[in-house]
């Protein structure tokens, strides 16, 4: 998804640019069952929407940048904070697991 934010300005109506972004984030979330990565790519399905849209990009305009490029930056804070929780939740389940291993292991006769 990064890479398709990254090399599609938006800006302009692009349903093959969306399509693929919807396609990527519906199988990120069909990947993981967690409701704040579900949140996550809720927010970077939305703002793709506006970012590939005829005028939806319009609104987000601020003076110092377009819409698009706002959109495209939101979008990139949104891929951020979606990896950065899966790494969480990945380092709680690796704690998990050395837990148990631990509690095995404690188990064990010497």
């Amino acid at each position: 998804m990064r890479d398709l934010i990254i090399h599609h300005r938006g800006g302009a109506k692009d349903e093959r640019a969306l399509g693929r972004l919807w396609d990527l984030s519906r199988k990120a979330a069909a990947a993981i069952d967690d409701g704040n990565c579900r949140s996550l790519l809720s927010a970077i399905e939305s703002y793709g929407a506006q970012l590939f849209s005829e005028s939806g990009h319009l609104k987000w305009a601020r003076t110092e940048m377009s819409g698009a490029h706002f959109l495209r930056l939101q979008i990139l804070r949104e891929l951020d904070a979606f990896h950065m929780r899966l790494l969480q939740l990945q380092l709680e389940a690796t704690q998990d697991v050395a837990a148990t291993l631990a509690k095995a292991s404690s188990r064990l006769p010497l």
